[in-house]
């Protein structure tokens, strides 16, 4: 019986990686090219990843909205979460792994669109690695990619720290030293 446990286990392990491999082959043939291309000289839109246990440490991130003097509408936040989440913001979308099917596409029409969108400023955070979140990372097309942790692989600009102020105050400042903000 213990052997049988660990059998299905293994194979339900296996069964979840290859749906996050199946979504990350679909998200990246969706658009092709890479988009990198800037809609003007500033920062129009900025998305932020992050997962549920986090957001309320991340909420002063979400002040970067006013400080690049986007609209509300252009700063779009995705919350991956493998359960209900109590994050209360206007902007919040969220992602359970539940939502992409066994053939790799997701169920959420709002997140379909948030991957589809294209950002000048992607921003990831989070104190726990999650492969949702990474996921997310990896496949959202965007001109700057930015992450916290030294071994994001994907991301163009990395703020090795774990606290959200200090990684905000950095962000703006690199931003500053592109040139990006007006």
């Amino acid at each position: 019986m213990r052997n049988y446990l660990h059998l299905l286990a293994n194979i339900t392990a296996v069964f979840k990686n290859f749906k996050y491999f199946l979504a990350e082959k679909k998200l990246s043939k969706q658009d092709s090219e890479v988009i990198a291309e800037k809609n003007e000289k500033f920062i129009t839109k900025v998305g932020l990843v992050t997962t549920a246990e986090a957001f309320e440490e991340v909420k002063p991130l979400l002040q970067l909205q006013q400080q690049l003097k986007i609209a509300k509408s252009d700063f779009k936040v995705l919350v991956c979460t493998a359960k209900p989440a109590s994050v209360e913001d206007e902007r919040a979308i969220f992602f359970a792994p539940s939502e992409i099917k066994a053939d790799g596409n997701i169920q959420n029409e709002d997140v379909k669109d948030f991957l589809k969108s294209k950002f000048d400023v992607f921003i990831s955070f989070s104190k726990n690695d999650n492969k949702l979140k990474n996921l997310v990372f990896k496949c959202v097309k965007s001109a700057l990619k930015v992450d916290h942790k030294k071994e994001s692989p994907f991301a163009d600009l990395t703020v090795e720290t774990e606290d959200v102020a200090l990684y905000q105050q950095e962000i703006l400042k690199y931003l500053k030293i592109l040139k990006q903000i007006r």
